[in-house]
């Protein structure tokens, strides 16, 4: 009986010594431990990034524009754009798709002007001769001043649609979170420009006209004076596609932080003689009743060149608009 528990008593010993052996050789890492099953995360396929934004572009417009073959100088603010504007419309809106270096975007601009023009013009000229060949001692002599007053309404409707697609050539770091980033651009630009100009001419002509009859030692002075309006109503429609190229440079400040300048050149003959345009920006986020948004400010100035030959005369802009532009940005 002693011999059968000393033996009992000697496995439970053997059974915990072996035991204890294998948690040691787990302790030591002799096999796969909970630490060595941790899987560094895999990162997610490059996916599409979309921002939308619309804006205003408070336009200023300087140049000329014509409408079969009558053309009106344009020197405009914004200001006394809204101040002499019978209608001021405007619909603007930016859309862009990223994809790594990639992108392409859309830039949607219309708006309906309409603004007043006014010249003036003071003509002197002075006139003598004989319009008589068999009376040649008869001499006619005219002094004349013309003034012209012209008022001109212009009632502008533009369209612009600029479309194309982005490459990030060169990016590098400039500090924990922020980069900086080159773009180059390629894209077209379609443009219709909607021109009636409505054009008021009011004259006064004064004369002063004296005949002299040399041989009977006659002379003869009259003033004259007239007054005149009339009203001319014309209107053309223009419309082209621009190619462009162009470049842009981003740069993060911070994740809530973007400076943005872009510029291209387009026409080439192709559509317009010559157009350009001259983009910046600055975006940043701000909280509006708990709502953060993404601001954007910047100006913006586009330029083009383009004429044609109608039926009835010349048609064609000359124009700069620019202005300072302000958005909102919605990313997903």
């Amino acid at each position: 009986m002693v011999c059968y528990r000393g033996f009992q008593l000697s496995a439970a010993v053997a059974l915990c010594a072996w035991l204890g052996a294998a948690g040691l050789a787990t302790g030591a890492d002799l096999g796969p431990g909970p630490q060595s099953q941790f899987v560094e995360p895999v990162a997610p396929p490059n996916q599409w990034e979309f921002s939308f934004t619309p804006y205003g572009w408070m336009t200023s417009v300087n140049g000329n524009a014509t409408a079969r073959g009558h053309t009106v100088n344009i020197d405009e603010s914004f200001f006394e754009i809204v101040e002499k504007s019978d209608s001021l419309m405007a619909l603007m809106g930016y859309f862009e798709a990223r994809k790594g270096p990639i992108a392409v975007f859309t830039d949607v601009v219309w708006e309906d002007l309409t603004f007043d023009g006014e010249r003036r013009f003071d003509i002197n000229r002075a006139v003598s001769g004989n319009p008589f060949a068999k009376l040649p001692d008869f001499n006619v002599t005219i002094k004349g001043n013309l003034d012209i007053k012209a008022n001109a309404q212009v009632d502008y409707q533009s369209t612009i649609i600029q479309s194309g697609a982005a490459y990030e050539v060169a990016k590098w770091a400039t500090g924990p979170a922020s980069y900086t980033a080159l773009d180059v651009l390629g894209g077209a630009r379609y443009s219709n420009q909607e021109l009636d100009i409505s054009l008021k001419v009011a004259g006064t002509l004064t004369a002063d006209v004296q005949a002299d009859f040399k041989r009977l030692g006659l002379s003869v002075r009259r003033s004259v004076k007239r007054s005149a309006s009339t009203a001319i109503a014309r209107s053309g429609d223009l419309e082209w596609v621009d190619p462009f190229v162009g470049g842009r440079i981003r740069h993060q400040i911070a994740p809530d932080k973007e400076l943005m300048l872009e510029g291209d050149v387009g026409g080439f003959g192709a559509g317009s003689d010559f157009s350009w345009q001259v983009v910046g920006t600055y975006g940043f986020d701000i909280h509006c009743f708990g709502t953060p948004l993404h601001t954007v400010i910047g100006y913006r100035a586009l330029a083009v060149d383009f004429s044609e030959k109608g039926r009835f005369g010349k048609n064609g802009v000359d124009d700069v608009q620019h202005g300072p532009v302000i958005g909102v940005k919605l990313r997903w």
